[in-house]
């Protein structure tokens, strides 16, 4: 945990951040169905249909899929359910975005942003191609803590047996 020591590592959850992200970044503009249509999108992976929701419908991707409240984003869904190229392409279409770590961070009620999520969620292989594209598209925001138990990446990924994984590739990085 010594090469850790350069990082602001903040270790506690920060309500009002979170939230004031959420304010800023997120939408609430669909109806259900068309809600279900963008999370079906983020679960199944089918990226012509989520390039057709946000292209020609103009669905917001930033929309709360979820239950209310909640605050997944199609990018929550995509990151739990380990669909590489969904997160990798969502990365992608924010990468000039000026609010880019804020929108790719965004955290659920739970404190959890898309990282952190698929850390905990999905195979070993999987974790590390998501980890290698929030690296690859310098979208880490290594601030934001879990809320439950202030958790940071370096928390979680040393829970999942990946944080020699996460520093050997932010030094390649």
């Amino acid at each position: 945990m010594d090469q850790l020591t350069h990082f602001d590592r903040k270790k506690k959850y920060d309500s009002e951040n979170a939230e004031m992200v959420r304010n800023k970044h997120l939408k609430n503009q669909l109806n259900s169905t068309e809600k279900m249509e963008l999370y079906n999108s983020g679960i199944s992976g089918d990226i012509p249909n989520l390039k057709e929701l946000i292209e020609v419908k103009k669905f917001p991707l930033m929309e709360q899929c979820s239950a209310a409240g909640y605050f997944w984003t199609v990018l929550h869904y995509a990151a739990h359910y380990g669909n590489v190229k969904i997160v990798e392409f969502i990365l992608d279409y924010y990468k000039y975005d000026q609010h880019k770590l804020e929108i790719l961070n965004l955290q659920s009620n739970l404190g959890l942003s898309p990282l952190l999520i698929a850390i905990n969620a999905v195979s070993a292989e999987k974790k590390k191609q998501i980890i290698d594209l929030y690296i690859k598209f310098d979208a880490i925001d290594f601030t934001i803590c879990s809320k439950d138990n202030n958790e940071d990446i370096f928390d979680i990924c040393n829970k999942h047996n990946l944080l020699e994984y996460l520093l050997s590739n932010l030094k390649e990085d």
